[in-house]
């Protein structure tokens, strides 16, 4: 499993930004390999591995900054990216897409960060939908709650009211696929 630079990034900027006083603690709990990688300059357009890259930092963050509370943690992050990747040109867009097409286009811009994954998103009425995770090794709790936190982010960056979500499913939790329910008003 690969993750994008990008993603690396935010994860790195978020500590730094919002727990400037943990950015030693956090750095130094990482592994050894995973520390090497945030010590070097991050390419946003490469390829990282997971585990490495993302998933055991992100639970570090977990664990320091958050007293692993995975949704709390993950939701926050997850929101702080979809707010620092959806500014500019993208933050125009959202104001006249669709939330229907937001999710559409999000579930697909996953796969672009995630390699391999299966991610869908299906419109199950007008104020609400599913996302579903069907193939991504390795998921845990906090990169679930990550990838909700950014959607509903952006929901509410597309101006819905009142975005939330549950996950009802859990891939982290054995099951065969992470079921993400989202409502607006």
């Amino acid at each position: 499993m690969q993750v994008k630079g990008t993603a690396l990034r935010t994860t790195r900027d978020f500590v730094k930004v919002n727990f400037p006083d943990y950015y030693n603690k956090w750095l130094d709990a990482l592994t050894p390999e995973s520390k090497k990688l945030f010590s070097s300059t991050l390419d946003a357009t490469s390829w990282y591995p997971y585990k490495e890259g993302y998933s055991i930092p992100v639970g570090r963050i977990m664990q320091i900054c958050y007293n692993n509370d995975f949704k709390t943690g993950g939701d926050k992050l997850g929101s702080w990216s979809a707010e620092i990747g959806l500014k500019g040109f993208y933050k125009v867009f959202l104001l006249i897409a669709s939330p229907q097409f937001l999710l559409q286009r999000a579930s697909k811009i996953f796969t672009t960060f995630y390699e391999p994954s299966e991610i869908e998103a299906s419109i199950t009425g007008p104020n609400d939908a599913i996302l579903r995770i069907l193939r991504f090794d390795e998921i845990d709790e906090a990169i679930e709650y990550r990838i909700a936190g950014w959607i509903r982010k952006a929901l509410e960056l597309a101006n819905c009211r009142e975005p939330q979500y549950e996950i009802k499913r859990s891939m982290a939790k054995g099951d065969s696929a992470t079921e993400i329910y989202f409502s607006w008003k």
